[in-house]
């Protein structure tokens, strides 16, 4: 017989029910982290993109007056925008513009009927912005009915409302940590429990218990990095899935799952790196804390 043959096999065996439980579980708990994740990334990137434009430019509204002529009244405000330090370009938008900015909340009936204000989108130097309070009290000086919006409260809005989803989302990741290391203690119980007459023989012949928590969280290793790269396939998947749902360039869930896949490098190399850090920690989880928990039972029970 050749010596194969009685090669021992390991402690627990290849179809432990405890064990294939393990890898579903921590795979969905992996799966979870990677939308948190992609989920972190993509706020951040849009309020980004947002506060961005919103630093870029400002709006000059000039208000509809009895005896006033607005179309004076814009000529002035734009040759005084365009003579200001700072300012780089400026757009007058006609009245049918400034009506479809209203549509979604006022609908399209009856708008004709409505003093709509004229609006200027003013396009700012963001290395040497201009000096707003200074602009706005000299057009207020020289032309009537107008009003200066530095959209300053949406950008401290939008900033406070990404914060917010950005500290949700690190405590769901920190209670996909918590639960993780729950549901792997009891593993390592249970995978202990099941297999005790085999780590009592063990240990009659003399082995250590550092010996036998070596070969067992040698398979929490194993299972902690298979349920990862799982977790992390079933990620991509689902932003996948998600990047077809609607039609490119149209905003919304689908080009925010497709800027999230399809990335320049710079970007898609710390995307990525982000993501398949989740088998990493999938891995440290299982190894230290079945480690953790054999040695502690080893020592206390066995």
């Amino acid at each position: 017989m050749s010596q194969s043959s009685h090669r021992p096999g390991p402690i627990i065996p290849s179809g432990a029910g405890s064990l294939r439980s393990l890898t579903v579980t921590m795979a969905v708990m992996c799966y979870l982290a990677c939308l948190a994740i992609g989920a972190l990334l993509l706020i951040n990137r849009a309020v980004d993109a947002w506060t961005n434009g919103l630093q870029r430019e400002v709006t000059v509204q000039i208000r509809q007056l009895q005896n006033v002529d607005i179309e004076a009244e814009l000529a002035k405000a734009d040759a005084l925008l365009r003579d200001t330090p700072g300012i780089l370009s400026t757009t007058v938008l006609d009245r049918d513009t400034a009506a479809k900015l209203l549509e979604p909340w006022l609908g399209t009936q009856n708008l004709d009927d409505l003093p709509i204000p004229r609006l200027i989108r003013v396009v700012v130097d963001e290395d040497n912005p201009p000096d707003f309070a200074a602009l706005e009290a000299l057009l207020k000086e020289k032309v009537q009915g107008v009003a200066l919006d530095t959209h300053r409260r949406w950008q401290a809005e939008l900033t406070r409302m990404a914060r917010a989803l950005s500290v949700l989302s690190y405590a769901v990741l920190l209670l996909i940590c918590v639960s993780a290391i729950a549901i792997v203690i009891f593993a390592t119980r249970t995978v202990l429990e099941a297999n005790r007459p085999v780590v009592d023989v063990l240990h009659l012949v003399g082995a250590t218990d550092a010996y036998v928590s070596h070969q067992i969280d040698r398979r929490f290793l194993r299972t902690g990095l298979w349920a990862g790269l799982i977790g992390v396939a079933l990620g991509l998947v689902t932003f996948l899935a998600l990047s077809f749902t609607g039609t490119e360039g149209a905003g919304g869930v689908a080009d925010a799952s497709r800027s999230l896949l399809f990335a320049p490098p710079r970007i898609a190399l710390w995307s990525y790196g982000l993501l398949f850090a989740v088998p990493v920690a999938a891995t440290i989880i299982c190894l230290i804390t079945s480690r953790l928990t054999l040695i502690r039972m080893l020592r206390n029970v066995l």
